[in-house]
Formats: C-alpha cells, structure tokens, sequence
C-alpha cells in the first residue's frame, strides 16, 4: 500500500503554498483598483462643489482665511482630478501663505529678538500639499520644505525620530502627534526618502492590538495600552507605513493596523473616530470623516471590499439636488436636515474635505503622482508648474464635533508634490495609478509555485511506496 507523504514533504508543500498566497495576496494590496463609477461620479460631484466653497482660492472658516482647511481641498481636487483650473489658484494661494501657515515669530524670551517657532504638522502638510500640487517642495514659498521637516527630527534622547514643534514650554511645549508624524513620512518619502528613525517612532505609536494611539507618551515610550487607539490616527498611519513600506517593520505594522481597522467597521461600512472605549454618557456617532480616512486606508492595503463599504456609506450622507448638490454631510443628523446654512456650513466643507476620499479610493501617498508609459505621457504640466487633473487625497484628524479636519493643534493638514516630469502624466479623473505587476502574472505565479509543490509530494510519495 502507498503511504501519505513523508512530513518533510508536507512541509515542503505547506511552505510553498504560503508562498503562492502571500505573493498573490502582496500583490492584490500593492495593485490599487479603481472605486465603482458610481464612486468616482460621486467623488467628483464633492470636489467640485468644494470648489464652489473658494473664495479667492481659499476656504475661510468665519471670515478667516483657513490654509489647513484649503490644503484638504487641494488634496480633494487632486483626487478626484475635478476642476484643475481651481485646483492652479489654490496652489497658488497657498504657495502664497506658506511661511505664516508653517511658522510664526515671536519674542518669547524678551531679548529684543523675533523667535521663530514652527509648527510640525503645518510643515508636513506644506510638504505634502507641494508635492501634490506638483511643485518644487524646495522651493515652496519661499521655503525649502523638505530641509525645514528634517530639521524637526528629534536625533537623541526618548523621543529620537519624532517630528517635533519647536514651541517652547511656555507657550505649551511640543504638541506634534501621530498625524504630523505620519504627515511628515508621507512627505518626505515623496522628497528624498524617509529616515527609518522617523518610520520607526510612529511605529512606537501602536497598540498591542494594532491601533495606533493620536498622541505620544510625554516620556517617549511605546504604547502599551489598547484603551487610546483612534480610528482617524490608525488610518493615517496605516497610509504612512504603505507610502514607507521598505523601512524595517513598515509593512507589519501596516497590516497589524489594517487588521484593527477591519474589526472596528460597523456592518454598514461606517467607523466611529475615538478611542474604542467610548464615554458611555455620550452617544457612538459614526461620522463621514472618519470613515472617510479609514476607507482611504483599507483602499491603500488592498482591502477593496471593505474600502467599498465604507465608500458606500459616505455616498449616502450627499446631497444630489439643489444649490450645494455634490456636499457631504458629516453624519446622518446632519444629512437629515437637508440643507446648508452659515451656521453649519464649515462643518459641511471640511466633512466633504475628507469625505470623499473613501469614494476616490486613492492613497494619501500615492495622490498626484504621475503615471508613466500612457498614450498622453507627453502632455506639459500647467504653467503654474502642477501637472494636470491628477490624484490626490487629504488628511488630518476628524475627531471634532463640528467635523474638522485638523493634522495639529494648529489645524495644519498635508500635502506635498515634486514637479512632474514632461515624461509623465497624472491619471485623469481620479483613476487609481496602477503600480505593481499586473495581478495574472502573480497569478501565473502563484500557480507555477503550486504546481512545483505537487510535484515534490508526488515524488516523495513515489520514493515511499513499496
């Protein structure tokens, strides 16, 4: 009689199998997959009502001009390639207001002497938001953004890596948090590549269970509690650890976070921003910025299906009729209300700022990147320097009741671009760059490793028999 495989056999095959699958799965995640057209319609009806928000280029917030809110919605227009005349001014504007948006100056110290005090998650933003806009970040306003980040690297000490303010302590002290760390590593991989020290003290940020917690220890060590995660920061940093996958435990921590996104979707497709352990006086309100930075991050790993659930419970929260048509609520209280007054009407921009990045589907860290080997691939960037309607997203936290979207205490969020290369083209209409090898040949892959892994059984059980 024949006997079953020997076990070094069955090791054998069971080691080539995991093989297959993780190459087949690695590159399912890395092949990004355009949302339903429905979505995308949907998207684009969002951003270019945003667009109508403009004043001048810039969204205002009560009268004052709000460049961290302005960046979400170049992030917006990027990812959805609506209006790319619009998209020119904004730039624009906000090219125009970098300087006071990254920093201000002061005379703390009462020596006479203006001090300047920067703003980590405001620089990161400006980084970003240059890059996207396909401007040089060097040249940025009259500042060299990638040099002004890196200068903010703590290089000693608990929090070494940590992007830092450089506000003194008696104004506050550092206030940087996880978004303006995972703002920062989306820059800068985008303009020079991003140190490991820096991936590193995000990773630190992670909770045993996966989820990444919004602020750091004042003491610089890691997280160790699984009662401070938040959704926003979780999908933020998600997005961060896919842009700097190579760094060392990038792609784990990736996954571990993806993992924790995945079990705090609600049937429906929604996420509640907050640590997971709620106040019980206060209601668990699902919200449409939150699950918009989530679904955008579910998109950036792959998981399709829940990226489409989660877009799918946004495009219900917005407005298809009337003067503000295309807008996002940022829940379903405020959708139920049906219209928009001046009273709620910033609530209403920055929750469609976000919003629609679950119905774009494209990664923070993949927006308004260029395409190459396409038909158009010639076509000149505008003669503002930004490339064509292309990618983009935005981000920054939503935990606020009225639905901001700020990436620091400063309200700061990012975005950044590198001049797009006349060799290239940005994806029109918010399609999703595809990048990676195509999903059949890892396919073919795959099967090629399956079939080998017979054959070795075969042939042990062959040598077996009697």
């Amino acid at each position: 009689m024949r006997s079953l495989p020997s076990r070094s056999a069955a090791a054998v095959l069971a080691a080539t199998v995991t093989a297959a699958l993780t190459a087949a799965l690695a590159a399912a995640a890395g092949a990004f997959a355009a949302p339903a057209p429905a979505e995308q319609s949907a998207g684009r009806d969002a951003a270019t009502w945003l667009a109508t928000q403009l004043e001048d280029g810039v969204l205002t917030n009560f009268g004052m001009p709000d460049i961290g809110l302005t960046i979400d919605a170049l992030l917006a227009l990027h990812a959805t390639g609506a209006a790319p005349a619009a998209a020119d001014h904004v730039a624009d504007q906000i090219t125009a207001n970098a300087a006071t948006f990254s920093y201000y100056e002061i005379d703390y110290d009462n020596d006479g002497d203006l001090d300047r005090i920067v703003d980590a998650g405001s620089t990161a933003k400006l980084l970003l938001a240059a890059e996207v806009a396909g401007r040089d970040p060097k040249q940025f306003g009259g500042l060299d953004l990638d040099a002004q980040t890196r200068a903010l690297i703590a290089t000693s000490g608990p929090h070494h890596g940590r992007v830092r303010d450089t506000t003194p302590e008696v104004y506050g002290g550092d206030a940087s948090n996880t978004f303006d760390q995972s703002l920062a590593i989306l820059g800068l991989t985008r303009s020079g590549g991003v140190p490991d020290d820096v991936v590193a003290y995000l990773i630190r940020q992670q909770c045993p269970a996966g989820g990444f917690r919004l602020n750091p220890d004042p003491a610089g060590t890691a997280c160790t509690s699984d009662a401070v995660p938040d959704v926003d920061s979780t999908a933020i940093a998600v997005q961060a650890l896919v842009a700097a996958d190579a760094a060392p435990g990038a792609a784990a921590a990736a996954a571990k976070g993806v993992a924790w996104l995945q079990a705090r979707q609600a049937d429906d497709g929604s996420f509640v921003n907050g640590p997971q352990q709620p106040d019980p006086n206060l209601p668990s309100m699902p919200n449409s910025n939150s699950t918009g930075l989530a679904g955008e991050a579910l998109a950036a790993a792959g998981q399709h299906a829940a990226a489409d659930k989660a877009s799918a419970w946004v495009a219900h929260l917005q407005l298809t009729t009337g003067p503000d048509k295309g807008a996002l609520a940022y829940s379903t209280a405020a959708f139920a209300t049906g219209a928009i007054d001046d009273m709620t009407r910033d609530q209403w921009r920055r929750a469609t700022a976000q919003a629609l990045l679950a119905l774009a589907q494209v990664p923070l860290g993949e927006i308004g990147k260029p395409i190459t080997g396409s038909p158009s691939a010639s076509a000149p960037a505008s003669a503002s320097g930004s490339a064509s309607p292309s990618q983009t997203v935005s981000a920054s936290p939503s935990a606020s009741a009225s639905g901001s979207v700020s990436a620091s205490r400063s309200a700061s969020a990012s975005a950044s671009a590198s001049p797009t290369p006349t060799s290239t083209t940005a994806a029109p209409g918010g399609y999703l760059p595809v990048t990676g090898d195509p999903i059949l040949r890892i396919a073919a892959l795959a099967m090629v490793l399956l079939t080998v892994g017979v054959v070795l059984v075969v042939a042990a059980r062959r040598r077996r028999t009697p």
